[in-house]
C-alpha cells in the first residue's frame, strides 16, 4: 500500500473514522471539489478554512449524512485525500464490495477509447464496476450523449451517481435496445464468470449492421468449457464478424473483437503485458467452425498443438486454474489477494531463466485456516500487505494434494515439455503462471487421490532425510580432510 494511503487512513483513524465511511468523506471531498472549480469566484480569490466547512455542511449533508467531525478535523484530512484516487483506496482496502479501480485496463482500453473518439453511435461501456477507474477518463474523451455505462453493481451504480451525478449511468441492461458498439470488460470478480458470459453472448445481436464490440471475457470461463458455458463460447466462435481473439496476460481475460464485416478466418494471439506496451505472439488464423469444433478452445491448448504435443483436450478436465490460485490473480480482489497472503497454504514457486524453468514447492506458513479475523487484524492486514511488491511468482493451493499433483505433472518429461513451450510464449513470471493454469490434467478419484498424496509425502520426506544425511556425510568428510591438512593449535611452529 502506498505511504500516502497508509497515511491518510491513520489521519481518518485519528479523527474517529474508519472502515467504509472513510470512502463516504472521500467522496464528499470530492464533490465538493467539484462545486469549487464550477464557482468562479473561488477560483479567483480562494476560500478559507471556515467558509469550505460551512460549504461542506450546506451542499454535502442531504447526499453524504452530517460530516462526523468539526472544522480542524476536516481541515486535517480534506487537502491529503488528494493525495489517493477514490478507485485505488477502494482496491487497495477492500472498504467498499462490489468496485475494482482496473487500472489493469488501461492499457487494452487505450486504442478502444482512441477508437471511439472519432466513431459514430451510441457506445455502451458494460460492467463498469471493474474498471471504475477508467470511467472518468473515458467521459472526459467521449461526448456523455453517445455514451451507456452499464454496471450489475448497485454499490457501483449508487457510487457512481453520487461522483458523476450527470453520467449516463444504468444497472439494468436495456434488452431491446440496439447499440452501435459495445465494450464490455470483465474478469469475473463480482458475478459468475457463466454468467457474464451468457449476458455477452445474448448481446451479439444487438450491434448495428456497421457497429463493433470488444467483449473481454474471464478466463475462467474459457478454462470452464462444460455444459451451458460450452454452449455459449461456440456461439460466439461461430458469429461471422468475429476477427480476432486475444488472451491477454497476465490480466486473466479473452478478448473477443467483433468487426462491422463477416471475416473468413479469425486472427488468434496472445498479448503479454509488459509495462506500458504489450507484445504478441501470434498463431495461424483459423475459420470460425474450426474454433467451434475444438473439443475445448483455448489459446493455449491451441497452441500447444502447433507445437507437437498434443495437450489434454477434454473440457471435463480440470485446469490448473481451477484447482488454485496465483500470487497476482486477476479474478480476485486486490484484498483479498492480501488475505489469502497473510494465511498458510501450499506454494508452487516458480522462477525461470530463459525458456529453463525451475519449479519449488513451499509450505507457506501464516495464520491457521479457518481463523477468523478482526475488525482491528484486517485493517492491519490492508495496510501493512505487501503482497503486490513481492519477486516471486506462484501458485497457492488450499488443498495441499492439489499441489503435489500439479508438481508432479510439471516436473515429468511431458510436463517439462509443456512448461518449456509455453515460456517461449511470454516472457514475465505472472504471464507464465496465466498460461499454466490452461492446461488440463486427468481427474482423479478420492481414494487415489488420497493414496498419490500419502506416496508423495513419504518420498518427500525421505527426499529431505537422504539430502540431510548427505549433507552431514559431506561436512563429516571435510571435518576428517580438515585434520590432515590443518595445523594443530596446540603444536607450535
Amino acid at each position: 500500500m502506498k505511504e500516502a494511503m497508509q497515511s491518510l487512513i491513520k489521519k481518518f483513524k485519528a479523527i474517529g473514522v474508519t472502515g467504509s465511511a472513510m470512502v463516504t468523506e472521500l467522496l464528499r471531498f470530492r464533490v465538493l471539489d467539484q462545486i469549487l472549480q464550477t464557482s468562479p469566484e473561488v477560483r479567483q480569490w480562494g476560500i478559507t478554512g471556515d467558509k469550505l466547512y460551512e460549504l461542506a455542511q450546506q451542499s454535502t449533508v442531504e447526499v453524504f449524512g452530517e460530516l462526523p467531525y468539526d472544522q480542524v478535523a476536516f481541515e486535517s484530512v480534506y487537502g491529503p485525500s488528494f493525495a489517493v484516487e477514490v478507485m485505488d483506496f477502494i482496491t487497495e482496502t477492500g472498504y467498499v464490495e462490489g468496485l475494482a479501480g482496473g487500472e489493469q485496463w488501461r492499457l487494452p482500453f487505450k486504442d478502444i477509447i482512441e477508437f471511439h473518439k472519432n466513431s459514430e453511435g451510441i457506445i455502451l461501456f458494460a460492467n463498469i464496476e471493474e474498471y471504475a477507474a477508467l470511467a472518468e477518463e473515458i467521459l472526459q474523451a467521449i461526448p456523455s450523449e453517445r455514451l451507456l455505462l452499464y454496471t450489475s453493481s448497485e454499490t457501483c451504480y449508487n457510487l457512481f451517481k453520487q461522483l458523476y451525478p450527470l453520467a449516463p449511468v444504468i444497472d439494468e441492461w436495456p434488452e431491446d435496445v440496439i447499440f452501435d458498439h459495445i465494450v464490455a470488460a470483465s474478469t469475473g470478480l463480482f458475478r459468475a464468470p457463466v454468467e457474464i458470459m451468457q449476458e455477452l453472448a445474448n448481446r451479439v445481436g444487438n450491434i448495428t449492421e456497421l457497429g463493433t464490440a470488444h467483449y473481454f471475457i474471464p478466463i475462467s470461463a474459457i478454462q470452464d468449457q462444460v455444459g451451458m458455458n460450452r454452449m455459449t463460447v461456440q456461439y460466439m466462435l461461430l458469429q461471422p464478424r468475429l476477427e480476432a481473439i486475444r488472451e491477454w496476460a497476465p490480466l486473466g481475460t479473452y478478448e473477443f473483437v467483433y468487426t462491422n464485416r463477416s471475416v473468413k478466418k479469425v486472427a488468434l494471439e496472445i498479448r503479454e503485458v509488459m509495462g506500458d506496451t504489450w507484445r504478441s505472439t501470434p498463431f495461424i488464423a483459423l475459420p470460425h467452425e474450426v474454433l467451434a469444433s475444438m473439443d475445448t478452445f483455448s489459446m493455449v491448448q491451441y497452441a500447444l498443438s502447433l507445437c507437437g504435443i498434443e495437450p489434454a483436450m477434454k473440457a471435463q478436465l480440470p485446469t490448473l486454474g481451477e484447482d488454485g490460485f496465483t500470487s497476482k490473480d486477476p479474478k480476485v480482489p486486490l484484498y483479498v489477494q492480501k488475505v489469502f497472503n497473510a494465511f498458510e497454504a501450499t506454494r508452487l514457486e516458480l522462477e525461470r531463466q530463459g525458456t529453463e524453468v525451475q519449479l519449488k514447492l513451499v509450505d507457506h506458513e501464516g495464520r491457521k485456516a479457518g481463523e477468523t479475523l478482526d475488525e482491528d487484524s484486517y485493517a492491519e492486514l490492508m495496510e501493512q500487505s505487501k503482497v503486490a511488491e513481492e519477486d516471486t511468482a506462484y501458485w497457492m493451493f488450499t488443498n495441499p494434494e492439489a499441489a503435489y499433483i500439479w508438481y508432479t505433472y510439471f516436473r515429468s518429461l511431458q510436463g517439462e515439455q509443456v512448461l518449456t513451450k509455453l515460456a517461449q510464449m511470454v516472457l514475465m513470471p505472472e504471464a507464465l503462471l496465466q498460461l499454466m493454469g490452461s492446461v488440463r490434467r486427468q481427474i482423479i478419484k478420492e481414494e487415489p487421490l488420497a493414496e498419490l498424496a500419502t506416496r508423495f509425502e513419504k518420498a518427500r520426506a525421505a527426499r529431505k532425510a537422504a539430502l540431510a544425511k548427505a549433507d552431514a556425510d559431506w561436512q563429516a568428510e571435510i571435518e576428517a580432510i580438515a585434520k590432515e591438512i590443518v595445523p594443530n593449535p596446540t603444536e607450535s611452529n
